[in-house]
């Protein structure tokens, strides 16, 4: 990375959109912050859409890349000393329609109060929420000028959306229903897919509430001020690095399963060797990559049902079911199944970005219900046919129940098994990007470390190198010490899932919007809030727990 790299950060938190700089349309509020295209037509209009099949798939291919490399990175921030003294300047906004402004009327008044004084200048009274700069500003940089400004038709954010949400968390479904039975776990399924249903529509509320707001974090601000934002950041660097841990895991796992003489220690060396290099690539094409991880998942579905349809006998077969139990016989490891399940439902973070990015943003809600009817179908089909298949015998990632089953087409399942490896591979550089920026961007704004490598730019590149490789080895080292997948995608689920997904923006909601509600819709938000909180707690506990699994 050069020099310029590291310090030209342009201040457009939300890269989507080329420029802050940008027109208002009266019938859209959320068009404050979308450029107008090289063409003079406005993102989103007739003009500016694919005229051939080749623009099409670019638009897709653009509209993929942009969700899938901004994953969490517009919602880390940087240093104010981190970015040159260019800051934009905000067009004078336009009145609000009657309509809209009765739309604002609605919150909480003293929000206003718990905003830092530096962003009271904006649209009224409301605060430039957006106008922090994130890492998503950098990596916008990697990205050719045309994909930015565009915004994604209503197939292609249902895409983004599955994308984001049907990830690795599939593999351990069937065990989650082993751990609870089918009872429970239906019970535990149902609530994380209806509740996570209805808090991505509120995201959506709550950033309605300021018209800056185009991030996860903006919503925290608007709602709790900059200790908001903060909070935001700080979980979802964690929340990276704990998915860094679950894909090296998962790679190690998967390298197990290919050649099980080989030593723990061999898996890790290997595993380093592999993905160590992912960190150096631009991330556009690791954004491109990651399509082998939605792929490997459909793949991976096609292939447990023509196995268990293959076998007539147990163990693995869908003709002759294994034991389950309807309630299970040691109810311990229930807690676990909180997490297991509630980590296939961890792309919060993500839908502010969708939502802000859609060519028809009135559709969100609509497209937020196929989303989850698009991802419930994926993994009920999964949970029901793995632990029909497998039973109380089910491991930690399907993917080595049928490694180690006998009877199916070799070929096939090692090839289950090889997307599985893939899937890791394609995503640890994308999934560890924003980190290293991040890292980077904040070591770098020092001015000892400025005034160090001022007159010497290789030494910056000399840092860039040296931290990312200590962070891939630090990742693979918690990997070592906490190598169990059930574990580490129990935690993610439970600690991280639950408080993104599900209480934080219960909790914004009720900051902004708790003075109109009805009792109704007060017992509502805090029954949730109660047993979203439980669950959280019960499940994190219990990722630290011995069990006998």
């Amino acid at each position: 990375m050069s020099n310029s790299q590291y310090m030209r950060v342009p201040m457009n938190t939300h890269p989507n959109y080329g420029s802050v700089h940008g027109h208002h349309d009266e019938e859209d509020p959320n068009s404050y912050y979308y450029s107008a295209l090289s063409d003079g037509s406005a993102p989103g209009s007739p003009d500016s859409r694919p005229r051939s099949i080749r623009d099409a798939v670019e638009s897709f291919a653009g509209s993929y890349s942009r969700a899938s490399a901004l994953y969490v990175a517009e919602n880390l921030t940087l240093p104010p000393n981190a970015v040159l003294s260019n800051p934009p300047t905000i067009h004078d906004a336009d009145q609000f329609d009657d309509e809209e402004q009765s739309k604002t009327n609605l919150v909480d008044p003293h929000a206003l109060d718990r905003l830092p004084s530096q962003q009271s200048t904006g649209y009224h009274l409301f605060p430039s929420l957006s106008r922090h700069t994130t890492v998503a500003s950098v990596l916008s940089q990697q990205f050719p000028p045309s994909q930015l400004p565009q915004r994604s038709t209503f197939v292609q954010s249902v895409f983004n959306s599955v994308n984001v949400l049907v990830g690795i968390g599939i593999l351990a479904l069937p065990l989650g229903f082993r751990c609870a039975g089918w009872l429970a776990g239906s019970a535990i399924f149902l609530f994380c897919s209806f509740g996570t249903n209805y808090t991505a529509k509120l995201l959506a509320r709550c950033l309605d509430a300021y018209p800056g707001a185009v991030t996860y974090g903006d919503m925290g601000a608007a709602a709790f001020g900059d200790r908001g934002r903060t909070f935001v950041s700080s979980i979802f660097i964690v929340e990276l690095m704990t998915i860094g841990v679950a894909m090296v895991v998962l790679l190690g796992d998967g390298i197990q399963s290919l050649f099980r003489s080989m030593s723990m220690l061999t898996i890790r060396l290997i595993s380093f060797s592999v993905l160590t290099p992912m960190l150096f690539l631009p991330i556009r094409k690791l954004a491109y990559t990651s399509l082998i991880g939605i792929i490997s998942c459909a793949c991976l579905v096609v292939i447990v049902i023509v196995d268990g349809l293959s076998k007539k006998t147990q163990p693995g077969s869908l003709w002759d079911p294994m034991e389950t139990e309807i309630i299970p016989s040691d109810p311990y490891n229930i807690p676990l199944t909180f997490g297991l399940i509630m980590a296939g439902f961890s792309g919060h973070a993500v839908f502010p970005a969708i939502y802000r990015d859609m060519d028809e943003p009135k559709k969100y809600e609509k497209m937020v219900d196929i989303t989850y009817v698009l991802t419930m179908g994926v993994y009920i089909v999964m949970a029901v046919a793995g632990y029909t298949m497998f039973g109380l015998e089910t491991m930690q990632e399907i993917t080595q129940n049928l490694a180690n089953t006998p009877g199916y087409n070799k070929l096939l399942n090692h090839l289950a098994v090889w997307l599985i490896v893939l899937t890791p591979i394609a995503k640890y550089g994308l999934m560890m990007n924003p980190i290293n920026l991040t890292w980077e961007l904040w070591i770098t704004s020092r001015p000892s470390i400025d005034a160090w490598s001022k007159f010497h730019p290789w030494r910056k590149n000399f840092l860039s190198t040296v931290g990312r490789i200590m962070i891939s080895a630090l990742v693979i080292y918690i990997a070592t010490v906490f190598p169990g997948f059930d574990r580490v995608m129990s935690l993610l689920g439970a600690l991280f899932s639950f408080g993104i997904s599900a209480i934080f923006p219960l909790a914004c909601y009720r900051r902004l919007y708790g003075h109109n509600f009805t009792r109704v819709e007060s017992a509502i938000n805090w029954f949730l809030l109660f047993v979203a909180s439980g669950m959280a707690i019960l499940g994190t506990v219990w990722s630290f727990l011995p069990n006998d699994l």
